[in-house]
């Protein structure tokens, strides 16, 4: 690529990152991509929406104008067959799969492919860590060259870029759903925290993996915390959302959380950043790997969810002050919380007694 392709291509990228809906990926694909590849005609897949969108590159008026949405009749066979997502090819020709030049195994849109022998097609498939988000079709007519090593070259460098923002999108999606619906969420923990690194909500999975504890003997949330601050700093003068992936190892095995940062807009919103939690051997329990906590540490949490002061858990269990709150730094210092309300959050649904 010459630097103003090189220019455009990050550009590109770049507002591809910065898009917070489906929608709005799409309508960059219909405004950006033909400037990087030429195409005549696309269809775009959506597996979260589960919806599929034929658009044509945007010349002029209106963008609704380019793209129509319609039902995808097959998808459910499409979603099914779907269990060699990240070993087929991410991005190649229909006519190298259908010459066996490259190799799809169990290719779920065969039937499609075979009816577009009059275009010549690129797919690129869109997937995270496994996860089947989506595929991308561009069509020329063949009265046109077929697309080139040029063309398969940009797109393979494009094809990593937008599975990370559709990742994205899709934790952006669940955690905003998080806030105003929690059912059906009881999969995957889910947890929501203000600008200061403060739990403010959290699915009870979530609340569970927070109180893990982890390899180093401090909880799960105390490492988040850390994280969260961290990344703050590094993306203090970026705007709209950025992630990070960590593994935090815990005695049973490693707990993957996905941290999304969603950078105030105007003023209108403090940051916030969504986690989701989840264990990368799906059998494991986050019950297995709750913190321990000792007798003695045990009753003074059980103060606090009752909403006991110091002096009052102090009288009730013939200790003096002083010793209460040597004992409550200390649980504060194990779970990672910063004040009673978090510990009593992420504590009163699943206590655990020595």
């Amino acid at each position: 690529m010459n630097d103003k392709q090189i220019i455009g291509f990050n550009e590109l990228i770049r507002q591809a990152y910065e898009c917070r809906r489906f929608e709005d990926f799409l309508r960059l694909a219909i405004t950006g991509l033909h400037t990087l590849v030429m195409y005549d005609s696309g269809l775009f897949f959506c597996a979260i929406s589960r919806d599929s969108s034929f658009f044509q590159p945007y010349i002029s008026g209106s963008v609704d104008d380019y793209y129509k949405k319609t039902p995808f009749a097959e998808r459910e066979e499409y979603l099914e067959r779907n269990d060699t997502a990240g070993k087929e090819a991410l991005v190649y020709k229909a006519a190298d799969y259908r010459q066996g030049i490259i190799t799809v195994p169990d290719e779920p849109r065969s039937k499609f492919l075979s009816t577009q022998a009059e275009y010549h097609v690129v797919c690129m498939r869109i997937l995270y860590r496994g996860q089947f988000l989506g595929e991308i079709y561009l069509h020329r007519n063949k009265d046109k060259p077929d697309f080139d090593e040029h063309d398969m070259f940009r797109l393979r460098l494009l094809q990593p870029h937008i599975s990370n923002v559709f990742h994205i999108i899709h934790s952006l999606t669940a955690a905003i759903l998080l806030e105003t619906d929690k059912k059906g969420l009881d999969r995957k923990g889910l947890c929501l925290f203000d600008d200061e690194a403060n739990l403010i909500a959290g699915n009870m999975a979530g609340l569970e993996m927070l109180g893990s504890s982890t390899v180093f003997g401090s909880s799960a949330l105390y490492h988040i915390k850390e994280i969260m601050e961290d990344f703050q700093t590094e993306q203090s003068r970026a705007k709209g959302a950025a992630y990070r992936f960590e593994s935090l190892k815990t005695p049973g095995g490693e707990l993957l959380a996905d941290i999304l940062l969603r950078k105030k807009h105007r003023g209108k919103e403090s940051n916030r950043f969504y986690v989701s939690l989840e264990f990368a051997d799906e059998k494991q329990s986050a019950a297995e790997y709750r913190f321990k906590f000792t007798k003695r540490e045990a009753d003074i949490i059980d103060g606090v969810i009752q909403g006991k002061s110091n002096p009052q858990i102090a009288s009730s269990l013939n200790l003096s002050r002083n010793t209460v709150k040597t004992h409550l730094q200390k649980i504060f210092k194990k779970t990672g919380v910063s004040t009673r309300s978090e510990l009593v959050y992420i504590l009163m649904l699943n206590q655990e007694n020595p």
